[in-house]
């Protein structure tokens, strides 16, 4: 059985069980690895909560706890699925914001043709997208997209010009006749709004528009005549677009046509009248065209979400009103009961106008299902902070789909808008559209599997750039890019409209062999480790004035005892300074079953003048009993010899006096320092890192250069004077993040990436592990950018006898990594813009992310690790480190035991069907000492 259907199996079976005797028995019974047991566990949960849900006003205030109490983070993991068979894929647009042609052919005026004139107004819809005369270039969109489903709009004036049957057009009528026509000729089905903000100007100025009832008459007699010409061939109507926004900023606000405001009691009455039109038309739909053309009509509904700023029950009731006076001002009169939501007949007393019983009847039930529209459109309007209750509006179509099945029993759900936006200056390369679309439709997916909501289809928005009502042309939201000053305005596809071209063809986002889990296990000699950037000395210099008190062992039972002088000889014997402290922190370490143990050494604390001579040796012999305990553990202990912190350089602070690393000065004092750590710490340390992450943070050029022949003569050292006695084995460890291209549709979107890796990484492993020298590539660039030394980008020159001093001195692959970051370039927008690389940085809105926001991508350690192995052929690789931060408040830590199992599991993949040639993995931290959240312990 599906996992699913399998936990309502289980609910059938055993409904005698309390919740947690079935969590046991489900971990028992079905012998599974972790992520599918995880899985089953997870609809198990959301099975236990479907079966709590019951439909009617106020249910939908349990979303909130509800999904606060969905297991953290399996529920927020990205869901390999398809839709259901039949799942309707649209796009849509509207008639003023893409049609233009205002005047032609005997069009009236709109409201929005007079609003787009007065004030302060610079832009108008009179061309806008220019459809009108370009029908071929829409038909070419949809038919590269592959939709199933288009959603357009009527404008009333091009059909009525004053609004009345009385001025006919016929021109009108033609050019949506051909359209609909064209449409069938490609197989896509239309999907008509009837009334998408575009009053006639004529009824406006006469009746005052949706103010005065005698506007319903009218918008009845037009959409009878619609149903008449066109619903023979439309079998889905939409009668009106998002009533709010008419409503409250058309009437209220004035922010959009017609831009009337002063009256706190117009908004209501108007949207009164538009659930009064909307009935009329659904009932004259329903009684005389729906018996022959067998179609379906609904309102398009638009919400946002709104998340409590406390978990107390005061700030969920708040969140309720909020969705009540936005989305429940018209969704519980058609979808519940005729009548208004009781947040807002309490709180508006007499400004909200009355239905009698007769009118409830007739406006209850006027719905062949639930046309949602979710995303900026309501953003950009739901500016009054009192229509938020004090709390917080989120983006979450999820939550939303779940709140409207609670809310209005279960309905039938078509998303007839939903998308985002780019800047105005945006031409193809859209990725920050493209990710939300995939966060979007990804919350719809999970919605569907998941929730058990009966979501019927998606409508992406729009097809084409447009007019953009208030934001006018600032902004940009079509799939198709649109040259607003050439002359023919040609579409041409976004990277957007690529990615959903793509996503209709799989019918979702299929399971792939690369993202299910590996099974197998790495070689016996595998090296599990843990880090930690600092071990917790515990020493002072009057600890040692007697030598011989320090001399301890551990017998066979576990008890500390004190030898004499006589039995030392004899047995293993350990000279050691506050021995219980060092015992406690290796029996924490040995409880982990680790194999290895890597620590950092503190250059400034060994030698706090700079000078060899002046070494402390106390700390020196605390850190070799610390290494002689970790092996008399079979613990192997792994030592680090610089690293810097966000805080701190990790110099002496007599070298950070004289320009740190920008200095040889301190490249040689580091060498004599490591020859020091190698002679007194050798024997009991078998692998050495010079440096930790170097590569981290923004250093110069020239202190990048200093740190490589740092390290490079260090490694010569250890090679020339340590390592045929010690038999160990140095390199160094480079931060390795992941970089992957935002979008992968054509060689130059990988450039970037590229250009990026190059600089954080080549940067370093170019000189050691290639050529001697740094990345060609990152040559190129700063040399291009310095044609007219305005940057200082000055990238040092290595001599020949420098290639030759650092090439080669490694005996491991060393490397750091966490998580993953997008990146782009080309684009106007500034958000999170490298100068430097002339790139973009991105995160997918879909990824889990941890406390700090960290996006935790597994799959790019997989990456990293292939990019090692075919740049160097096949070099031994250690993970040093590989960890997350977690709230230090919730000691269950799940969202670790998430990371490390997912992280672990793609690096067997490298392993197992890669051919990797990995040799270990680090977990970090070992505690929460040094990076707060990271710690195991």
């Amino acid at each position: 059985m599906k996992n699913g259907s399998a936990a309502r199996a289980l609910l059938d079976d055993h409904l005698f069980f309390e919740y947690k005797e079935i969590t046991v028995y489900l971990l028992t019974k079905y012998r599974r690895p972790l992520s599918m047991k995880l899985s089953f566990l997870h609809c198990l949960v959301l099975s236990f909560e479907v079966l709590r849900v019951a439909g009617g006003p106020g249910a939908g205030q349990n979303t909130w706890e509800r999904f606060n109490k969905l297991p953290f983070p399996e529920d927020e993991a990205f869901l390999y699925s398809t839709f259901p068979e039949g799942f309707m894929w649209s796009v849509g647009s509207a008639a003023y914001q893409s049609e233009g042609a205002f005047e032609k052919d005997g069009k009236g005026l709109s409201v929005w043709d007079t609003f787009t004139r007065g004030g302060n107004r610079i832009a108008t819809g009179d061309v806008g997208s220019d459809s009108y005369h370009n029908i071929h270039g829409d038909i070419r969109a949809l038919q590269k997209l592959g939709v199933s489903h288009y959603r357009f709009s009527f404008s009333w004036p091009r059909i009525f010009p004053n609004g009345t049957r009385s001025s006919f057009n016929e021109a009108g009528v033609s050019y949506y006749r051909n359209l609909i026509q064209r449409l069938k000729e490609i197989g896509v089905q239309p999907i008509v709004t009837l009334y998408h903000w575009d009053l006639p100007e004529s009824l406006q100025r006469t009746y005052q528009g949706w103010i005065n009832p005698v506007v319903v008459d009218f918008f009845k007699d037009f959409a009878d005549f619609c149903f008449r010409e066109f619903g023979d061939d439309v079998k889905y109507w939409i009668t009106i677009d998002n009533p709010f926004v008419v409503a409250w900023h058309g009437y209220g606000t004035g922010l959009v046509a017609p831009g009337m405001k002063g009256d706190p009691g117009l908004p209501f009455r108007v949207g009164h009248n538009l659930l009064k039109a909307h009935a009329a038309v659904w009932h004259l739909y329903d009684e005389q065209y729906r018996p022959k053309q067998g179609g379906q009509i609904s309102i398009a509904l638009a919400s946002h979400w709104i998340r409590p700023i406390k978990t107390r029950r005061e700030s969920i009731q708040a969140c309720q009103c909020s969705l009540n006076f936005v989305l429940g001002w018209f969704a519980k009169p058609i979808f519940t009961d005729g009548d208004y939501p009781l947040c807002m007949k309490s709180n508006l007393s007499s400004r909200l106008p009355s239905f009698t019983e007769e009118e409830k009847r007739a406006i209850n039930g006027t719905a062949d299902f639930f046309a949602l529209s979710f995303g900026p459109v309501l953003s950009f309007h739901l500016i009054n902070e009192s229509l938020k209750f004090g709390q917080t509006e989120d983006l979450d179509l999820r939550r939303l789909l779940y709140w409207i099945k609670a809310e209005y029993d279960n309905p039938r759900i078509f998303i007839v808008e939903n998308g985002w936006f780019v800047n105005g200056n945006t031409k193809t390369e859209d990725p920050k559209h493209m990710y939300y679309l995939k966060r979007f439709i990804m919350e719809t997916l999970k919605s569907i599997t998941y929730d058990n909501v009966r979501v019927m289809g998606y409508t992406a928005w729009s097809l084409v750039d447009g007019f953009e009502w208030s934001r006018e042309y600032g902004i940009r939201r079509g799939l198709f890019y649109v040259d607003f000053d050439s002359p023919n305005l040609k579409r041409e596809p976004k990277t957007s409209a690529l990615f959903y071209q793509k996503l209709i063809e799989k019918n979702g986002f299929p399971l792939l062999p690369e993202n299910m889990p590996a099974t197998g296990v790495f070689p016996c000699n595998f090296a599990w480790g843990v880090a930690a950037n600092s071990i917790q000395v515990e020493v002072t210099p009057s600890q040692f004035i007697d030598p011989n008190v320090y001399i301890w062992n551990v017998s066979g039972n576990g008890e500390l005892k004190k030898l004499s002088e006589a039995r030392v000889s004899s047995r293993r014997k350990t000279h050691c300074s506050d021995y219980a402290a060092i015992r406690y922190q290796v029996s924490q370490i040995r409880r982990m079953h680790v194999s290895h143990f890597h620590f950092f050494l503190n250059w400034s604390s060994i030698l706090p003048t700079g000078k060899v001579s002046e070494a402390n040796t106390t700390l020196l012999g605390y850190y070799k009993c610390f290494a002689a305990e970790l092996l008399q553990g079979n613990v192997t202990p792994v030592v680090t010899l610089w690293h810097r912190t966000a805080k701190h350089s990790g110099l002496p602070a007599s070298m950070d006096a004289k320009k740190g690393w920008q200095s040889m000065e301190t490249v040689l004092a580091f060498v004599k320092y490591a020859r020091l750590c190698f002679k007194h710490l050798g024997d009991h340390v078998k692998m050495w890192i010079t440096l930790n992450e170097p590569n981290m943070g923004n250093p110069e050029y020239m202190v990048g250069h200093h740190l490589l022949k740092a390290h490079a003569l260090a490694w010569h050292v250890y090679d020339k004077e340590f390592r045929e006695a010690q038999k160990g084995q140095v390199s160094l460890t480079l931060h390795m993040d992941w970089v992957e291209p935002a979008y992968s549709f054509s060689r130059d979107d990988v450039e970037p990436a590229i250009r990026v890796l190059d600089f954080r990484i080549g940067w370093f492993a170019e000189p050691i592990f290639g050529d001697g020298d740094y990345p060609e590539g990152m040559r190129k660039w700063l040399q291009q950018r310095n044609t007219l030394d305005l940057f200082g980008y000055h990238l040092p020159v290595f001599s020949e006898k420098d290639k030759k001093l650092v090439r080669g001195t490694y005996d491991f692959f060393a490397l750091s990594h966490f998580t993953t970051t997008l990146v782009f370039e080309r684009v106007e927008e500034k958000l999170h813009y490298d100068d430097k690389l002339e790139v973009h940085y991105l995160l997918d809105n879909t990824w889990v992310r941890s406390r700090g926001r960290v996006p935790v991508v597994p799959w790019g350690l997989r990456k990293v690790l292939n990019w090692v192995k075919t740049k160097y052929k096949n070099v031994p690789i250690y993970i040093m480190a590989n960890g997350v931060d977690e709230d230090q408040a919730r000691l269950q830590d799940n969202l670790r035991i998430y990371y490390i199992y997912n992280y672990i599991n793609e690096a067997l993949k490298a392993h197992l069907l890669d051919g990797v040639n990995l040799q270990g993995y680090f977990a970090y931290a070992f505690n929460d000492q040094s990076d707060p959240g990271f710690g195991l312990y």
